[in-house]
């Protein structure tokens, strides 16, 4: 299956810091030391868990369409959240993007009747060929400081008139660390947020992940 590798001509692909760009291609390695598609998707807390910290990101998506999985690894994260919609009622059409080769091949080989809605490029600064109802985004494709100009950029260019563009940030059960408080760095930055859902609890208490989403038509009528 050929990968398709978008042409990354855009000024703000430059300006993120080497040592981020470093860490997001050491991924690659390290998920694919593992055969299980969930740990290949840098998580070790097994299915169960795994649907309980991923699926409220589901409370942002209220109809049918594209859903874009910006970082999307190896595509299990992707194949959940449709299958998870389909249980629900709901039918989406799984597109993804990520930086490594390798992880989009197993995604391109996770998704075979539609290898041709999978690319390898940077989502900072990323040009989409179309526009997707829901664009769902981890916190840590770019550095903090840069999320509220990523979003904007998606909401821009990526996201829908009837659709959502969703942020998730993940903590850590077994280490006891929160998750990144998304809603709070998005409204830092300006941005109208529509709604926010968590999954999961922390030994210490507190959600282990967070979501936050931004309507498009929000955020045009701000």
């Amino acid at each position: 299956m050929d990968t398709q590798l978008l042409d990354p001509a855009c000024a703000r692909l430059s300006r993120l810091p080497e040592s981020h760009m470093d860490s997001i291609r050491v991924l690659e390695t390290a998920y694919l030391r593992h055969r299980d598609p969930i740990k290949q998707s840098g998580f070790s807390g097994g299915p169960e868990r795994w649907r309980i910290e991923r699926s409220p990101l589901l409370d942002a998506i209220d109809g049918d369409g594209e859903c874009l999985d910006l970082g999307c690894a190896n595509g299990h994260l992707l194949e959940s959240v449709v299958d998870w919609a389909y249980k629900s009622g709901i039918e989406l059409t799984p597109y993804g993007v990520d930086l490594n080769p390798r992880l989009i091949h197993e995604a391109m080989r996770r998704f075979r009747d539609q290898v041709d809605h999978f690319w390898v490029a940077n989502a900072w600064g990323w040009l989409p060929p179309r526009r997707f109802r829901w664009v769902y985004a981890i916190w840590d494709l770019v550095p903090i400081e840069y999320l509220p100009q990523l979003a904007l950029h998606l909401l821009e260019h990526a996201v829908a008139d009837n659709g959502a563009l969703i942020f998730g940030a993940y903590g850590s059960r077994s280490e006891d660390r929160p998750s990144v408080a998304i809603a709070d760095v998005l409204r830092g930055g300006s941005l109208p947020v529509s709604g926010i859902s968590q999954g999961g609890k922390l030994p210490s208490g507190g959600p282990v992940t967070r979501f936050a989403w931004i309507n498009r038509s929000h955020w045009l009528a701000a």
